[in-house]
C-alpha cells in the first residue's frame, strides 16, 4: 500500500465523503475496549433488523430510506475507501496483517467480530447517517443550487481524467473500480447526495446560537478541558537496572538519596527567579549534564585550531585533532539553554497524569511546588501561572487556495490561477460575499470549500507558518487581502476580523456539536433507513497488494486528495 493511500483521506470522487462522514457521525474510530455498545454503532438496531429481510429490496440497491438508496458499487467503493484509510492504522497499532483477508482476522475474537465486521459497520453506519440527513434536508425544503452542482460536476470531471490517465475507456473504468452493474448517473446521484448532505449540515451548524449564560455554564461544568497551566519541571535522575528476566528492578540508593536532596532543595524555591538560579549553580557544578551543540564546539575548534606561519598561510595545529574542550562560555550559553527548558507554557490537563492533577487543583497558587518520584527520578515542579483559559482573541479568515497538484503540479501554474482569479474579484465587487462564492468555486481545501473559504475561531499557531504570520500580523484588519505561498500552494488571503476569545471558540464548537447530535438523534427517530447486510456482506475488499488496484487509488489521491489546508 502506497504512502499516500495511507496518509491521505479518501480519493477522487469521495473528498465530500470525508468531510461528511466526520460532520455526520462524530465518532472516533478504533475504540477497541468501547465494549458491545460502542462496537455496534449507532445503526446496530436497524442493521440488524435488516439482516433478515432476505434480499427484498430490489435490483443493486443495498441501502434505501423514502427518497434515496445506495446501490452496491458505491457501498463496495465507500467500504475499501475506509479500508485505505484506516488500514495501515489498524496494521501499525491494532496488529492487523494487510496480507490477509479481513474476513479472517478478528477485530474483537470475543464478540467473534472480525476487521471486515469492523470497517463495514464504519460504511453502513456512513450510509445511515448519509441517507438520514438526506431526508430531513428534504423535509426542510432544501435544494442544491448551481454552485453545488458545478461541484459535482467538477468530480464528475475528476473521474474522466483518471480514466484517461489510467489509459481506459471510461465505463470500462467504472466497472474495474467500483464493480458490475455501476452506472454514470449513480455516481453523480451520489454526489448530489453527499453534496446535499454537507449543505444541510452546514446549515444546522451554523445556525444555532448560544447565550454568554450558556457558554459560562459549560465552561465551568468542563473547566479542565478549556484550561491551560504554566510551570517550570526539572527531574533529578538516578540509576536502575534490572534482572534478566526483567522481574526486578535495582536502584543506586546512593544516587537517588542525592536526587532527592537534590529534588527537596529545589523545591523550597520561592519564585521563578529562584528555581531558575538553583538550577544554574546546580548545572555548573555538575557540567556533565549539560549538552554543548556539536556545532558550537566546531565553531570554537575553528577559531583556535589554526595558526599563520611568517607567510600569513594557516596551519593547521595538532589540536585539530585532538578532542576539543568546552569553553566557559560555550558552557554557560549550554546551561542557559538547558534552564529554559524546564519552562513549560500553556500545558493543557491531562486526567492520567499526575502533574497534571497537582496543577490543575483548584487550591493551587502561583509559584508553589511539588516533588514526585518516578522510578528512575524526582521532578520538580513549580506553577507559575495557575489554571487559567485561554483569554486571546480568536481570528476569522477566509482563503482560497491553489494546488500545485491541481494544476500539473505545476508551482507556477498554481501561482497564475491564484493571481488570475485574485484579479478576477478586485474588478468585481470585492466584497466578503463575492470572495466568498470565489472561494465556493475554485478553492482546492474541501474542509472549507462549502464554507466560502472560512476558518472561524483560528488560534495562533493552528495554521502553517507563512499563512499564521499573515493572519496574526499586528498590523492586520478586517478586508486586507494577499496572495500567500505555504508548503500546501497559494492562498488568496481575505482578513474577516477579530473572533471570540480561544477559550469560548473551544466552548463553541463543543455546543455546537452537543446541538447537531441532539438534532440528529432526532431525525432518526424520524426516518427509517433500511440495509440489506445479506447482500452487503457479499461485498469484497480490494487487494492493495495488487499493482492495478494501488495505482488507481494512488492516482486518485494525487488527484483529488482533501487539503485541510493552512491547519497543521
Amino acid at each position: 500500500m502506497s504512502n499516500i493511500i495511507r496518509k491521505r483521506i479518501f480519493a477522487c470522487l469521495l473528498a465530500a465523503t470525508v468531510a461528511a462522514s466526520a460532520m455526520l457521525s462524530g465518532c472516533n474510530v478504533f475504540q477497541k475496549d468501547s465494549g458491545n455498545e460502542g462496537s455496534q454503532g449507532s445503526a446496530s438496531s436497524q442493521t440488524s433488523q435488516a439482516s433478515q429481510l432476505e434480499r427484498t429490496l430490489t435490483g443493486d440497491i443495498v441501502a434505501k430510506s423514502d427518497h434515496y438508496s445506495i446501490v452496491k458499487p458505491i457501498m463496495s467503493y465507500l467500504f475499501n475507501n475506509y479500508y485505505a484509510q484506516y488500514g495501515q492504522y489498524a496494521a501499525t497499532y491494532y496488529g492487523m496483517d494487510l496480507s490477509k483477508p479481513l474476513k479472517e482476522q478478528y477485530y474483537n475474537q470475543e464478540q467473534g467480530t472480525t476487521w471486515y465486521d469492523y470497517f463495514m459497520q464504519m460504511t453502513t453506519q456512513y450510509v445511515e447517517q448519509l441517507l438520514i440527513m438526506c431526508e430531513a434536508a428534504r423535509a426542510d425544503g432544501l435544494e442544491l443550487e448551481d454552485s453545488d452542482l458545478e461541484n459535482v460536476k467538477t468530480s464528475m470531471d475528476s473521474i474522466k481524467s483518471s480514466a484517461e490517465s489510467a489509459g481506459m475507456e471510461y465505463d470500462a473504468y467504472l466497472v474495474k473500480y467500483f464493480g458490475e452493474g455501476i452506472t454514470n448517473e449513480q455516481i453523480e446521484e451520489y454526489l448530489k447526495m453527499t453534496a446535499l448532505a454537507q449543505k444541510y449540515y452546514n446549515k444546522l451548524y451554523t445556525g444555532y446560537t448560544y447565550t454568554d449564560e450558556q457558554y459560562e455554564k459549560c465552561y465551568e461544568e468542563n473547566k479542565t478541558s478549556y484550561q491551560y497551566a504554566d510551570f517550570l519541571r526539572y527531574s533529578f535522575t538516578f540509576a536502575t537496572s534490572t534482572t534478566s528476566d526483567s522481574s526486578e528492578v535495582s536502584v543506586d540508593q546512593d544516587q537517588k538519596d542525592k536526587a532527592k536532596a537534590y529534588a527537596e532543595d529545589l523545591a523550597k524555591c520561592k519564585t521563578e527567579k529562584e528555581f531558575e538560579e538553583y538550577l544554574t549553580t546546580y548545572l555548573s557544578e555538575h557540567p556533565e549534564l549539560v549538552t554543548v551543540e556539536e556545532s558550537s564546539q566546531q565553531a570554537s575548534a575553528a577559531d583556535t585550531s589554526k595558526t599563520e606561519d611568517a607567510s600569513g598561510t594557516e596551519e593547521t595545529t595538532e589540536e585539530e585533532s585532538s578532542e576539543q574542550e568546552v569553553t566557559e562560555d560555550q558552557l554557560s550559553e549550554a546551561i542557559e539553554a538547558e534552564v529554559a527548558k524546564t519552562k513549560t507554557t500553556k500545558y493543557a490537563y491531562e486526567v492520567t497524569s499526575e502533574a497534571g492533577s497537582w496543577l490543575f487543583d483548584e487550591s493551587r497558587k502561583n509559584n508553589e511546588t511539588t516533588v514526585l518520584e518516578n522510578t528512575d527520578s524526582y521532578t520538580v515542579l513549580m506553577v507559575t501561572k495557575t489554571a487559567y483559559r485561554d483569554e486571546t482573541t480568536t481570528k476569522d479568515v477566509r482563503h482560497i487556495l491553489f494546488k500545485p497538484e491541481d494544476y500539473g503540479s505545476s508551482d507556477e501554474e498554481a501561482e497564475k490561477k491564484a493571481t488570475e482569479v485574485y484579479e478576477l474579484w478586485k474588478k468585481g465587487d470585492a466584497t466578503e460575499d463575492s470572495f466568498a462564492e470565489l472561494a465556493t468555486e475554485y478553492t482546492g481545501d474541501t474542509g472549507s470549500k462549502a464554507k466560502g473559504g472560512l476558518y472561524e475561531g483560528v488560534v495562533e499557531g493552528q495554521m502553517v507558518t507563512e499563512f499564521n504570520d499573515w493572519v496574526f500580523d499586528e498590523k492586520r484588519k478586517p478586508g486586507d487581502t494577499d496572495i500567500v505561498h505555504t508548503t500546501y500552494g497559494y492562498h488568496i488571503m481575505y482578513f474577516v476580523g477579530e473572533g471570540m476569545p480561544a477559550w469560548k471558540s473551544s466552548v463553541d464548537t463543543v455546543l455546537r456539536k452537543d446541538s447537531y447530535n441532539e438534532d440528529f438523534t432526532s431525525f432518526k427517530e424520524k426516518y427509517q433507513v433500511t440495509l440489506d447486510m445479506a447482500y452487503i456482506n457479499t461485498i469484497e475488499e480490494i487487494d492493495f497488494n495488487a499493482e492495478s488496484s494501488e495505482q488507481h487509488y494512488e492516482s486518485q489521491a494525487e488527484s483529488s486528495a482533501a487539503a485541510s489546508s493552512a491547519a497543521e
